[in-house]
């Protein structure tokens, strides 16, 4: 199985909550593009290998303007290698870009991490884009936590969707499930801080709901260890819990697994 089959996988989460920084695997950027609460704006490309873009002298960086931004989406962006950027509000807004400001962006794109703030009063951005690998490691940082609370509810069902066709690919049956209540979500954002694993390769699948398996492994940078170690990881976890999708009831709930 090669590294981009793996991914689909589980989702891992190492959250650092109060600096509103997460580090990701298994969330890909078309994932994370159509799951916010509010379409992107026009992004300010630091490291890619779009052959759409457009280029701005001043600054002498690569950007996409929103309507460009779903076809990016749809771009093999794992095999970009590093992809990384910034988002922004208005064209002219780069032409206020100083000195200062473009070697920061550079240093963001260079080392994934920022210079100073991940956030830049300019541009007004709401994201912060960090990946090796899309997919494989991402460090996303959020100006307003409910975007993460509100990607976090709708990439879980979606997950789960694929993971069950996948499964049972001679069905072909399409299916959609249900954004976790944003209370949940709000639970599991909690979670991170402890490095949260979502397995949907164990999810189990019954006539009356479907069942997610979930732990608390720890924090880790290292996703090849993470992945490698996974099942010793989750013999240890401080959590086994269940995200359970009642499907009479069309809801999904977290269940420890002493409850169950």
């Amino acid at each position: 199985m090669s590294k981009a089959d793996e991914i689909k996988d589980i989702v891992y989460i190492n959250g650092h909550v109060n600096e509103k920084c997460f580090v990701t695997y298994g969330i890909e950027f078309k994932e994370f593009f159509y799951s916010l609460p509010e379409p992107l704006t026009n992004l300010l490309l630091l490291k890619h290998r779009f052959e759409d873009s457009d280029y701005h002298f001043p600054t002498h960086m690569d950007y996409v303007e929103s309507e460009q931004v779903s076809l990016l989406a749809q771009d093999n962006v794992y095999n970009y290698g590093d992809f990384c950027w910034i988002d922004f509000d208005e064209l002219s807004s780069l032409d206020l870009l100083e000195p200062n400001d473009i070697a920061a962006l550079l240093y963001l794109g260079h080392l994934k991490k920022p210079l100073n703030s991940s956030f830049n009063n300019k541009l007004n951005n709401q994201f912060v884009y960090l990946a090796q690998d899309d997919g494989f490691y991402n460090k996303t940082y959020y100006r307003d936590i409910y975007d993460m609370k509100h990607m976090l509810s709708r990439i879980i069902p979606f997950k789960a969707s694929v993971a069950k066709q996948t499964r049972f690919a001679l069905r072909r049956k399409k299916l959609e499930y249900p954004a976790l209540p944003l209370v949940l979500a709000n639970t599991l954002l909690t979670l991170t801080n402890d490095g949260l694993l979502i397995d949907f390769e164990k999810m189990v699948q019954s006539r009356k709901d479907i069942q997610v398996p979930i732990y608390t492994i720890g924090k880790f940078t290292d996703m090849d260890e993470m992945y490698n170690d996974r099942f010793e990881h989750k013999q240890g976890s401080k959590l086994q819990a269940y995200l359970v999708f009642n499907k009479r009831e069309s809801e999904w709930t977290l269940e420890e697994e002493g409850m169950r």
